[in-house]
């Protein structure tokens, strides 16, 4: 069986050197490696060049694309049976490869996802939190569980988007080639809205498919000034951003397939059109949400952002009246706003942070996502694979990664 772990990249190459790594140090002759290059200008075809590995294969698009456009000349460049996707400044977490692959050979699911680890890049200026890595117990150890994808479709019906988990994935997830292609618009084209792997997603809940989902990290997601998701959100709470967001837009007027919606900034615009987008694009209109709910939801994004929230109902207002939903949006304008988590979801927010812990990723003067794969392989050890076999309990295993944790700089 043959993974593909595919990293689209785009000006980049300070942080796609340190996530190439990642991937270039998992022990597995199986694998492919592809680096999809949106046209840089900043040397990464020189720095790919570089390396001496038969299993990375380097793309170049050519001319600037839209990120759905070069995730899908990713895909078209790829072989493997599963793929993986995570972005030019994330990582893969090559000591726990074995075991992702282990779960997709025993199990042979139309998909696996798992809870991806979060590092901030120690950037000047940006953010606090940066530099290290936190384990939650929630989030390591699990045993592996089947699920359906429609299990969450009641909540992606009712814009409840924050709480879809466990949830298929192919961006920090893995999904089949056979499945991203049975279940495209035309057999061939697997991406077909702006934001790629969410559009995978909400496809896989919509028309439904066999997953695993695991409670184990397999990959770190990076955020850093450059990243188009940090971008939107930066925009929506009416903060200074790297100009990601409006790259990304500006990006997708080359592609002739146009969502629903344009994004305008906001994340809870980009989930919302792309959700509608997929209904129109799989005629999956029978799966009608609770547009009250979703437009509370893209409403409520925006309370730090008196303009883009003006913009936002300018969106709405044409989307409601070419889907004849008025009436919806206009109770959604006069009543509350939705908020961002739940009262439960906060509580259990805060549950799993005293049930956590938090270290630097440092080795010596470095501190990037290499470094920050390295730690969390040297506190997580082998033990998931004996919690895999019934050699050792998840809750032992949490506390053999505790000790071994005793050994790197805790962090707040």
């Amino acid at each position: 069986m043959k993974i593909s772990i595919v990293i689209p990249t785009r000006e980049r190459s300070r942080y796609l050197r340190h996530s190439v790594q990642t991937a270039l140090e998992i022990d597995d002759d199986n694998i492919e490696i592809i680096v999809s290059d949106n046209a840089s200008s900043d040397g990464t075809k020189e720095l790919m060049q570089e390396v001496d590995d038969r299993r990375l294969v380097y793309v170049n698009t050519g001319a600037r694309l839209s990120m759905r456009q070069n995730f899908e000349r990713a895909f078209e460049a790829s072989t493997g049976d599963y793929l993986i996707f995570f972005g030019d400044d994330d990582g893969i977490l090559p000591k726990q490869f074995p075991y992702l692959r282990e779960l997709l050979e025993a199990n042979r699911p139309d998909g696996l996802s798992w809870i991806k680890a979060t590092y901030g890049w120690p950037i000047d200026g940006y953010g606090k939190k940066t530099g290290g890595v936190r384990f939650y117990r929630s989030n390591c150890f699990g045993s592996p569980k089947p699920f359906r994808g429609a299990d969450n479709l009641r909540k992606l019906m009712t814009a409840e988007v924050s709480n879809l988990r466990p949830v298929p994935d192919i961006y920090h997830g893995c999904l089949s080639r056979a499945y991203m292609l049975k279940t495209s618009m035309d057999g061939s084209t697997v991406f077909d809205s702006a934001i790629p792997d969410v559009n995978l997603t909400y496809r896989s809940i919509l028309k439904d498919g066999s997953f695993v989902g695991v409670n184990h990290p397999f990959s770190i997601n990076g955020y850093s000034p450059a990243s188009t998701g940090g971008g939107h959100g930066a925009e929506q709470n009416n903060l200074s951003d790297t100009n990601s967001s409006k790259i990304f837009a500006k990006e997708n007027l080359t592609d002739t397939m146009s969502d629903v919606c344009p994004h305008a900034g906001s994340v809870a615009l980009a989930f919302f059109s792309t959700l509608e987008t997929l209904r129109r694009n799989h005629a999956l209109e029978k799966f009608e949400p609770d547009y009250l709910r979703w437009y509370r939801y893209v409403l409520g994004s925006t309370r730090k952002n008196p303009a883009l929230a003006e913009s936002l109902r300018g969106i709405l207002w044409d989307h409601a009246t070419a889907t004849c939903t008025e009436s919806a949006l206009t109770a959604a304008l006069e009543g509350p706003l939705q908020a961002k988590r739940s009262p439960k979801e906060r509580l259990a927010r805060a549950h799993g942070q005293l049930h956590s812990f938090r270290v630097s990723a440092s080795e010596g003067t470095e501190n990037t996502i290499l470094t920050a794969a390295h730690t969390m392989d040297a506190i997580l050890g082998q033990d998931f694979g004996a919690v895999l076999s019934g050699d050792m309990t998840s809750r032992l295993a949490w506390k053999a990664a505790k000790r071994r944790s005793m050994g790197f700089q805790r962090q707040l």
